[in-house]
């Protein structure tokens, strides 16, 4: 935690620190979240779930999703202003979003998709902006990113669409542009087939790692296009065909003033 709110990039746990499994993981991403709200994070207002698309699991070369939590500090509506550090890179991913209108609490029997469309209050685009704060995260193991949020940096929320139907999310498609230039695109389908899919994994996970979804979360089905790291001023537009449009502006870190 100390690495993540101040510290340089953070390498790796001690072996015989390091969560065993991902139950593990989410075990410690649990008392993260605690410390982040007392450092200010605020609330955890939602989840975003990570490595939905084969693209996705291909570049990070993890075979499933993972998830990790956003929360009332670093999440806008609309558009926002980013402004990098000069020891970690951001990125930008195109992402399906949903708020859920109920408690998905912990039950006998699993969640099903037609259980997860049904929780949906409304649907809408937007970025999630990742932070690479690791010196190499291609060697730390999956437990460990997920301890940390799984990349989780903070996220920009288009207007919310209710009403729209939830079974309709894989139809939808979805182009991220960097200065005007598309840098990705791709369709709700290449989220595990189906963005309520992610949703039910989500709330069947959850129930299990003993932290429940809420009415009024939001939650971060996944990215159609692979992160597009910035490094320079840029301008991030994502346009999804039925959900709209988000944008978040980035800006590189400020350097000292030669004297």
């Amino acid at each position: 935690m100390a690495a993540r709110l101040s510290g340089p990039p953070f390498e790796s746990l001690p072996v015989d620190l390091r969560p065993p499994d991902e139950l593990a993981g989410y075990a410690v991403q649990r008392c993260a979240h605690a410390l982040l709200g007392q450092a200010g994070f605020g609330r955890q207002v939602g989840w975003k779930i990570g490595c939905t698309t084969p693209a996705m699991q291909e570049y990070l070369g993890i075979p499933g999703p993972s998830a990790g939590g956003m929360f009332q500090a670093h999440t806008w509506r609309g558009q926002h202003h980013f402004q990098a550090t000069r020891a970690r890179r951001l990125g930008a991913e195109c992402e399906i979003a949903v708020r859920l209108a109920v408690d998905l609490p912990p039950r006998s029997t699993p969640y099903s998709q037609a259980d997860a469309a049904h929780s949906v209050a409304a649907s809408m685009a937007a970025i999630e902006v990742v932070e690479d704060r690791y010196v190499d995260y291609a060697k730390l193991d999956t437990p460990t990113l997920i301890a940390d949020d799984f990349f989780h940096h903070s996220c920009v929320l288009g207007p919310e669409v209710e009403g729209f139907d939830p079974g309709q999310l894989g139809s939808t498609s979805a182009t991220m542009f960097a200065n005007g230039e598309p840098v990705g695109s791709g369709l709700g389908y290449d989220i595990m087939g189906d963005p309520l899919a992610a949703l039910t994994w989500l709330a069947n996970s959850c129930a299990l790692w003993g932290t429940p979804l809420l009415a009024g979360d939001i939650v971060l089905l996944g990215s159609v296009v692979v992160t597009h790291w910035v490094d320079d001023n840029a301008e991030i537009t994502a346009v999804n065909d039925q959900l709209g449009e988000v944008r978040a502006s980035f800006a590189p870190a400020s350097r000292p003033a030669i004297p």
